[in-house]
């Protein structure tokens, strides 16, 4: 097998120009192919990047790990430029080349073999998401209720009076006669009986009988039966599924043979790597501007502003609990952030070593040993802080002074500095020297080693005094001492307190006025306001650790500082706090808009607050007592929210409140002594509501009271305090996520209220609206990067210039070769070192045709193809069965003494027949039915008489007609009517007759 050669522009070399001529020539150089001319893909991205930060200087220098933990780190409080970078990359062919080895197939001479190239290739890529959660909760309670009062009272009474009478009597008469007439003779004959039996019987019985039941069936049942259940089942579940399966499968049989017969033969397969230059060079640059923006505080009202943007961050629990918050329903809630924090016990603070320590009216400051950084005391969290460094060196301070409203510092090579809340600068006139203090009225002294200046507008005043160390109270009351002696300014001159000298080596002010000392042997001194002496100092007794203090400071209301030589501190507290009244005045249901509110106060703190309300007054604390009191008042606007509260802690009553300020919808109104350019300690949000009640505590010391602690109520959106405290607790991410998602139009607004002029810029500012493009390109820390326009085509000519794409500032040109690994195999014939096919040589054996080669490789199989792809199953889980079911309720038992009563009540013959009714009654029956008897009886016994007596006329008339038939001749009878008549005369009258008359029974 030949191997094809490339062109030569794959190999580096640059094509023949084709030969002018005729069309016959040779091929035009615009028709061979070619390689890395022009570039196959081309790849642009852009990188923002920070070039300067003004008044951004390091504070530290690295010398060891950095603590990711640290907190209160300084922000960005100054606009940066940067720069939008655009780099591109290139790829252009350069050819192919042979890469790794892949197969090597030898055959021995004569050997022919087949092979079967089988390419098959599946990509499968499947992305699984999958969210599932599943909340059962099941409450059951079952609770019965039956009250059932049974009473049955139930009274039979019976009275039974009777007689009873029975009579009979019986008579029975029989009478019987005969007698017979001859007509032939008188024959006459008779006979008579008369029987008569009487019997009576009388039977009279008397029952008299009373029978009184009663029944008192009593069954009370109490049973409370109330079942509920409650089955509540959430279940979220997100299943996604993505799954691309892609085959190719190629199957090349062939069959290979070497011819040779001297020669084994090898065929090697090699991949093809195609060869890229790949070249990256930045090829524009866009100016932008760095704009500081504050973190957000998050509240009721912007809430509902960002709500989305928020919960699109959040997490999955707390995105869902922002979406239901709803500020545009109204609901009444507490504020109850402004409470004065109590000064705590004695604290022992051993592991903080300061350098130096000094105290005011503005808190208690010192300086770590360790780094040299300024820290203050936080009362409220009971725990060293440390202040901002920015435009501090690395080595931090020396010392420290706080003032009214400034903090001194002095560096380590003497240069004094002031803070200003955020940065420290240089002090006016570039002051240096070896000490520093300052009064609550802002007088302030610096010392060297003979002399001292005392600050007088922004000009240093110089005596030439030396001290050791020097207090100030105020203007009017200066300390210093020297040699163990104290000099008190009185005027323009020094005096000095008292002699003999206490042997003073350390001098500080207390905002009482009270200057406090420390001996060489390590006892405290005090001077009270008023006096010139120094007395034994009145602390109470401080522990081993802090016994022999090399410095003693006073921050007021009863608070004491001790620092030993080791710089360990004692916190020393000796005025005790009263116990505390609470009050809470929560608005009516109706409560409507405040109208006004008035504070009252002294130099001490707030003594009382009043707010009105249409139909309602609040009022906390008094206004009696001694002391200057002084009044502020504010008329609220219809309808006017409060959006946030400051406040601050005086010294009354070891902490009570000493400032308010109230951040309101049309601006902010101050009271207290403390109001004003001082920092507040702790801020509330109120979250746009109106304020409708209040609520806090007093605490009364002496003959005055104080507010310790007060709060609203606070009527405005319905939102859970939890959701607040989440996002103001993260509040610099959720600020990030806003800043990021900021509207243009909004951005706009804000940045048209701005201008900015760089470092060395020429002309007036601009209005940052009309430079700037109000779409953000990037965020870092808190700062929002914008691009920023030319106000002229200069400007942007000189910038570009500084700037050029072929200096270091974007980077220079790179380039590098890349290869990548093609699907292409090259295969390549080796005949041991020499060339692939060997030379006709007549005299060899060269004609297989003569004798061809018996041994033949045996067939391969068919090759099959089917696909292999995989089902992938998204179905769902299903939901478990519930949980929740009712209880089965237990039968409550049937009220049994009513039932048994019932029964009685219902029970036949229910009382005992005592009068012998039953047997009355029987013996009647009988008596009735004897009657009936005698009844039947006697009619029998007539009837049977009647016969007897009908038979007996009966055979007399038939006897008489046959005497008659005699009598009368024969044939002449019927004639005489008269004969015939006398005969029936004489039947009717006969001789004998028989009777019976039965008399009636009863």
């Amino acid at each position: 097998m030949e191997r094809l050669a490339m062109p030569a522009a794959q190999n580096g070399q640059q094509p023949t120009k084709p030969a002018t001529g005729p069309l016959d020539g040779a091929t035009p150089a615009d028709l061979l192919p070619a390689s890395g001319d022009h570039p196959v893909e081309i790849v642009r991205y852009q990188s923002v990047v920070l070039t300067d930060i003004p008044g951004a200087k390091p504070a530290r220098k690295l010398t060891g790990a950095i603590d990711l933990g640290e907190e209160n780190l300084p922000f960005y409080d100054r606009p940066a430029e940067g720069m939008i970078v655009t780099t591109e990359q290139s790829w252009a062919v350069k050819g192919v080349t042979l890469g790794r080895l892949l197969h090597s197939l030898a055959l021995a001479p004569g050997e022919s073999t087949r092979v079967a190239v089988v390419d098959w290739e599946r990509r499968t890529r499947g992305t699984g998401t999958e969210a599932t959660s599943e909340k059962d909760q099941l409450t059951s309670r079952t609770d019965q209720d039956r009250s059932i009062s049974e009473v049955a009272n139930t009274i039979a009474q019976e009275q039974q009076h009777g007689t009873s009478s029975m009579q009979q009597a019986s008579t029975s008469s029989s009478k019987g006669g005969g007698g017979g007439v001859a007509l032939f003779g008188l024959n006459l004959g008779g006979t008579w009986s008369n029987s008569s039996n009487s019997g009576f019987a009388t039977n009279v019985v008397r029952s008299t009988g009373i029978r009184s039941v009663a029944s008192d069936a009593a069954q009370q049942i109490s049973a409370r039966t109330q079942q509920v259940a409650t089955a509540a089942r959430s279940r979220h579940m997100t299943v996604v599924r993505e799954t691309s399966q892609s085959e190719k499968e190629q199957v090349t049989t062939r069959v290979v043979t070497n011819y040779n017969h001297m020669h084994a033969l090898s065929v090697q397969y090699y991949e093809v790597v195609q060869v890229y230059e790949v070249t990256t060079k930045p090829v524009t640059a866009e100016r932008c501007l760095f704009i500081p923006l504050q973190e957000l505080s998050f509240t009721h009202n912007n809430l509902q502003r960002y709500k989305e943007v928020l919960a699109s961050v959040a997490p999955k629990d707390w995105a869902t609990r922002i979406r239901d918050a709803n500020p545009l329903e109204s609901t009444v809630r507490k504020l109850e952030g402004c409470a004065a924090a109590e000064a705590p016990g004695n604290q022992l603070f051993e592991g903080i070593d300061l350098h130096d320590l000094a105290a005011s009216a503005m808190g208690v400051y010192g300086v770590r040993k360790l780094d040299g950084a300024p820290v203050r005391f936080d009362p409220a969290a009971r725990q060293w802080n440390p202040l901002p460094t920015t435009g501090l060196p690395a080595s931090g301070l020396k010392r420290i002074a706080p003032g009214k409203d400034t903090v001194w510092g002095i560096r380590p090579d003497n240069v004094i500095l002031m803070f200003d809340g955020a940065t420290w600068r240089t002090a006016p006139q570039g002051a240096s020297g070896l000490g520093i203090a300052s009064g609550s009225d802002g007088t302030t002294f610096l010392w060297g080693a003979a002399e001292i200046y005392q600050l007088v507008g922004s000009v240093w005043q110089r005596s030439d005094i030396a001290v050791d160390d020097l207090a100030v109270v105020n203007s009017e009351r200066v300390w210093y001492c020297k040699g163990g002696k104290t000099f008190e300014r009185t005027g323009s001159t020094w005096t000095e307190r008292p002699a003999p000298a206490p042997g003073i080596v350390s001098l500080t002010a207390a905002p009482d006025g009270v200057i406090w000392g420390v001996t060489g042997d390590k006892k405290i001194m005090m001077v009270e306001p008023g006096s010139s002496t120094w007395t034994p100092g009145k602390i109470g007794t401080a522990p081993m650790s802090a016994a022999i203090p090399a410095k003693i400071v006073s921050a007021g209301g009863g608070e004491f500082w001790l620092m030993n030589d080791k710089g360990v501190l004692y916190r020393l507290l000796t005025a005790p706090r009263e116990a505390l009244t609470a009050f809470d005045d929560p608005p009516p249901p109706e409560s409507g808009w405040p109208t006004k509110i008035d504070v009252w106060w002294d130099n001490a703190g707030i003594r009382s607050v009043r707010l009105v309300i249409p139909g309602h007054t609040y009022r906390c604390g008094d206004t009696g007592g001694s002391g200057v009191l002084q009044h502020g008042s504010y008329d609220f606007k219809a309808g006017e929210k409060l959006l946030s509260v400051d406040y601050w802690t005086g010294t009354a009553a070891r902490g009570s409140l000493a400032g308010l300020r109230l951040t309101l919808q049309t601006g902010m109104v101050s009271f207290g002594p403390a109001a004003g350019p001082t920092t507040p300690d702790l801020t509330e949000d109120a979250g746009g509501a109106a304020i409708c009640g209040l609520l806090g505590s007093t605490v009364r010391t002496g003959s005055r009271t104080y507010i310790a602690a007060l709060g609203f109520h606070l009527r405005g959106g319905k939102v859970p305090q939890a959701v607040l405290d989440h996002l103001n607790d993260n509040r610099r991410y959720y600020s990030q996520a806003v800043w990021a998602n900021a509207d243009e139009l909004t951005l706009s607004r804000i940045l048209a209220n701005y201008s900015y002029l760089p470092p060395g810029g020429k002309g007036d500012a601009v209005p940052l609206g009309m430079l700037l493009d109000p779409k953000p390109v990037a965020a870092t820390g808190n700062y929002l990067g914008f691009r920023w326009n030319f106000s002229s085509e200069q400007d942007r000519q000189d910038w570009l210039k500084a700037r050029s794409a072929d200096s270091t500032t974007l980077g220079k040109s790179v380039t590098a070769k890349v290869g990548i690994a093609t699907n292409g195999v090259f295969a390549e014939a080796v005949l041991g070192r020499a060339n692939a096919a060997e030379k006709i040589d007549l005299t060899r054996f060269w004609n297989w045709k003569d004798s061809p080669i018996p041994i033949l490789p045996t067939d391969i199989a068919a090759v099959s193809t089917g696909s292999r792809k995989q089902e992938v199953d998204v179905r769902v889980a299903q939901l478990g069965a519930s949980e929740a079911k009712f209880q089965t309720i237990a039968a409550l038992p049937d009220p049994a003494a009513t039932q048994a009563a019932m029964q009685v009540l219902s029970t036949a013959n229910l009382f005992k027949d005592i009068a012998g009714a039953a047997e009355m009654s029987q013996m009647l029956s009988k008596g009735i039915e004897a009657a009936a008897n005698n009844d039947k009886d006697a009619g029998a016994r007539a009837n049977e008489a009647m016969k007897t007596a009908a038979a007996h006329q009966q055979k007399m008339a038939t006897i008489a007609v046959e005497a008659a038939s005699k009598l009368v001749p024969a044939g002449k009878a019927a004639s005489s009517l008269s004969a015939l008549g006398g005969m029936m005369n004489q039947a009717s009258n006969g001789n004998g007759s028989n009777t019976s008359d039965d008399s009636e029974e009863e």
